[in-house]
């Protein structure tokens, strides 16, 4: 019975939109930033930056998601960004050939296969996390840069290109495309992981893996749900990228995409040991993130100035994490 309530104490709350301080802390570095960017740039509080700035959160959005399904069940994927990579040479290579809906599918089935493997090397074969997504990476950027000789493809044909750009370029009235993808996925994974049995289950893996295996609950086949979930959305948001570029690059996944996901899960507060937190707190730190590159860009600071300030913030965010810990003791 003691292993029972061990687990259950890391379920979420039946309620699910509960607002906890550092939310609203988080809500309130937003404003925040608002006013200084509003102060500093006259193009920042423009409709057309806001669809901006949604139109190019949206790929890091679903990577984010993904992220915060694997820290909650104790784990991390270090693999979304050459899954991107891949789903995007991938993607444009088999449209070119035989065209849209074969392009499509074989592309998000990059994310499912790296996905699917990660999650059963870490929750059947029982490896290291990190180990197995590093792996992974390595694997897919590879496969990536051979599939294109390391140069980006081009050339989709007439007839669907409109089809496809739509995807990552359209809008429906004011509000982009990807945006409306973001905000269909941010409802649905919310629902998955507060009303369903693999999401509460999720929680309860990570939260205490012993006492949630001694409950019943099948923890490795748990695992490999929540990589391969993690694999899917990572091409996902691979597709959205590519479609918005509308070419194959195999060096799409690179960059500092990978270090912005995990920054948008530590900044919204979800525990780096599992079990706690949830993907409206990192559609908030993803917010933050978001909001904070587009501020910087406007006001003509290097890439290289946005990734000290990055960094900075997930430090700090992490201090405070650290910090909430030690006081609940």
């Amino acid at each position: 019975m003691a292993t029972v309530e061990a687990a259950a104490g890391h379920l979420p709350g039946r309620k699910g939109w509960n607002i906890a301080w550092s939310d609203v802390a988080l809500l309130a570095v937003l404003a925040g930033m608002g006013v200084v960017y509003t102060s500093l740039s006259p193009h920042f509080l423009r409709v057309e930056n806001f669809s901006n700035i949604l139109r190019q959160a949206s790929p890091l959005f679903f990577l984010a998601m993904g992220q915060t399904l694997c820290l909650l069940a104790g784990g991390i994927d270090l693999s979304q960004g050459s899954i991107v990579s891949l789903t995007s040479v991938i993607t444009i290579g088999v449209m070119m050939q035989f065209g849209l809906a074969a392009g499509t599918g074989a592309g998000l089935l990059v994310g499912l296969v790296v996905g699917l493997i990660n999650g059963v090397l870490v929750g059947i074969v029982r490896l290291s996390p990190i180990i197995v997504t590093v792996g992974t990476s390595f694997v897919a950027a590879g496969l990536a840069l051979q599939y294109t000789g390391g140069e980006p493809i081009a050339g989709i044909p007439e007839d669907i290109l409109p089809y496809f750009a739509w995807v990552g370029q359209g809008s429906l009235g004011p509000v982009p495309v990807p945006a409306v993808f973001m905000g269909i996925g941010l409802v649905f994974l919310h629902f998955f992981l507060q009303r369903t049995r693999l999401g509460r289950h999720i929680y309860a893996v990570g939260g205490h893996p012993e006492a949630a295996l001694t409950s019943g609950i099948r923890v490795p086949w748990v695992l490999v749900g929540v990589y391969t979930l993690s694999g899917i959305l990572s091409g996902i948001g691979g597709y959205i990228l590519t479609a918005r570029a509308i070419s194959g690059e195999p060096l799409l996944g690179g960059g500092d995409l990978l270090l912005q996901s995990l920054g948008s899960v530590v900044i919204g507060g979800t525990s780096l040991f599992g079990g706690r937190g949830g993907v409206l707190k990192t559609f908030l730190g993803m917010l933050v993130i978001s909001l904070m590159v587009n501020g910087l860009n406007l006001l003509g600071m290097s890439t290289f100035i946005q990734q000290v300030v990055i960094g900075g913030i997930i430090l700090a965010s992490v201090a405070a994490t650290a910090m909430r810990g030690v006081q609940r003791r």
